[in-house]
């Protein structure tokens, strides 16, 4: 039942992004939540993907987007933790200005670690 559920929302997630090339995606990120919001707030798996100008996760459940663009970066570094949690590997995190021009930051647990690194330093270069 579960299965069935997320891959509707993998498959609707990437529908929205048929017009766009996908540098780099993985859908099964695990999301650490973001840093404005605080520990307590929400974390889980979805998808992750990278376009020329945007990055963009959707979390599976419940239904949250989050849009980041490329040109907002910062900073991208691998920590073993963000926000005092970790799966003791290596997490992509994001340093960026977000909409209110504040500095923020998101980190996922991704499969192609290395990959993801290689294009977006390529990117914000």
């Amino acid at each position: 039942m579960l299965q069935k559920i997320f891959k509707k929302r993998i498959t609707e997630i990437y529908e929205k992004f048929d017009d766009k090339e996908i540098l780099v995606s993985d859908d099964k990120a695990n999301f650490f939540g973001l840093e404005s919001l605080g520990v307590w707030k929400v974390r889980g798996n979805g998808v992750l993907l990278l376009t020329k100008k945007e990055i963009f996760f959707g979390l599976w459940k419940p239904k949250r987007d989050l849009l980041i663009l490329v040109k907002s970066i910062i900073e991208i570094t691998t920590p073993k933790s963000h926000m005092h949690r970790s799966v003791f590997k290596p997490l992509l995190k994001l340093v960026f200005k977000n909409e209110q021009g504040e500095t923020d930051s998101a980190a996922w647990y991704v499969r192609e670690l290395d990959k993801w690194n290689q294009v977006l330093n390529e990117m914000i270069a």
